[in-house]
């Protein structure tokens, strides 16, 4: 069996574009870590500019991400909240 054929598996690991292929029978999220809109300002003082609409779908893609419950996903995006 191929690893895109393969369902996602709770608190696995790996880039946005990889994991959100695969089967999610048990509707878990796939949550980028950190947020990937607190890495949009170090990827552009990378590059000394602003990053292109493709360029973000790119970067996005290749996000680290974290695969987790709905619940945990809810939770931790309140935790985010609170930080702001």
């Amino acid at each position: 069996m191929s690893l895109v054929a393969e369902p996602l598996k709770l608190n696995e690991v790996g880039p946005l574009g990889e994991l959100s292929l695969r089967p999610n029978p048990n509707g878990y999220v796939v949550l980028s870590m950190p947020p990937f809109e607190a890495m949009l300002p170090f990827l552009a003082k990378r590059l000394g500019r602003e990053l292109t609409p493709d360029e973000i779908e790119v970067q996005r893609q290749r996000a680290p991400c974290l695969v987790v419950t709905a619940e945990d996903a809810a939770k931790m995006a309140q935790a985010r909240a609170s930080r702001t």
